[in-house]
């Protein structure tokens, strides 16, 4: 009976920490340009019936990054320049720009299996220091991911919330 409960606990334990665990999927130095070049896991941003999107954090050398995966299902695209807007628990609009034009491609929305032939995108958007410092201090609340047709927007929960925070800690 104890190593059955054992095991139990175990597996618990072990759905937890890769449930709210973020972690490093590189890590590494480039040869080339002697740069770090660091990125969290893929985590969820939001998932509704008919949309995923998914984030990480990424270094650079000296760059930040809020890379996102989005998924709708259909084609679209965003333009350089297009805001990413984050609405954080005290009220405030925290808003970053994209880094190049991208339309949607066949599976590049999704982080797996699932989604992996519908159209989705992959964009990038530059972090300065006092939106880090934002994003860590503030709960993000609502996302609104502008395109080039309008926009989608959606409420972040509270754990996706926290997995943003952690995210932007571990770098």
């Amino acid at each position: 009976m104890k190593k059955i409960s054992l095991i139990a606990l175990f597996i618990l334990f072990s759905v937890i920490g890769k449930s709210f665990g973020q972690k490093l999927e590189e890590n590494k130095t480039d040869d080339f340009t002697k740069k770090i070049v660091k990125s969290t896991s893929w985590e969820t941003l939001y998932t509704t019936m008919t949309a995923n999107a998914y984030f990480r954090i990424s270094v650079n050398g000296d760059n930040e990054f809020f890379d996102l995966k989005y998924q709708e299902g259909k084609i679209f695209s965003i333009d350089k320049d297009e805001e990413l807007m984050f609405k954080l628990d005290n009220g405030e609009i925290v808003k970053v720009l994209n880094l190049e034009y991208k339309i949607t491609c066949e599976g590049c929305g999704s982080k797996g299996f699932i989604g992996r032939g519908a159209e989705g995108i992959q964009v990038s958007y530059p972090l300065d220091k006092e939106t880090i410092e934002k994003l860590k201090g503030h709960k993000v609340v609502k996302v609104r991911i502008n395109i080039t047709t309008g926009f989608y927007e959606n409420e972040v929960k509270d754990k996706n919330a926290a997995k943003i925070t952690a995210s932007l800690n571990l770098l």
